[in-house]
């Protein structure tokens, strides 16, 4: 079928915020680098990021994992209703800057409640999985 779509959208289930020990939490960032750095059919990387706590230590690192890969990288804000319009895009500013090494990045503010940020975000991984987009 011709709109049949080329990808999946897969989720990092207990990377950040797991309540696991900080040993398995190393074991896994090890092997989450590895699969960033070496799996060649990903189109892109969804990043969530806190919008009230920024780039944390494990951001920058997985950041520093997808920098070398030129995969296009789109940092979600999320939570992004609980700051008002000027402070919001204060911290897109900030993110953007502190993730600029990726290269190929997008940064939106999102909240899944508010629907903040949701056309654009769909846009953007679609772009990735569409056979419109992908030879």
């Amino acid at each position: 079928m011709p709109d049949e779509y080329l990808g999946h959208l897969v989720d990092l289930p207990g990377y950040g915020y797991a309540s696991v020990a900080r040993d398995a939490k190393e074991q896994w960032a090890d092997i989450l680098g590895d699969y960033l750095r070496h799996r060649s059919s990903l189109a892109g990387i969804v990043l969530l990021v806190d919008i009230r706590r920024g780039v944390t230590d494990m951001d920058r690192r997985l950041a520093d994992w997808i920098a070398p890969t030129g995969k296009g990288v789109l940092a979600l804000l999320t939570k992004a209703d609980k700051l008002p319009y000027g402070q919001r895009m204060n911290a897109v500013f900030a993110v953007t800057k502190q993730l600029a090494d990726i290269g190929q990045l997008q940064t939106i503010p999102f909240s899944a409640t508010a629907r903040l940020g949701l056309e654009d975000a769909t846009k953007q991984i679609e772009n990735w999985i569409s056979p419109k987009v992908v030879p």
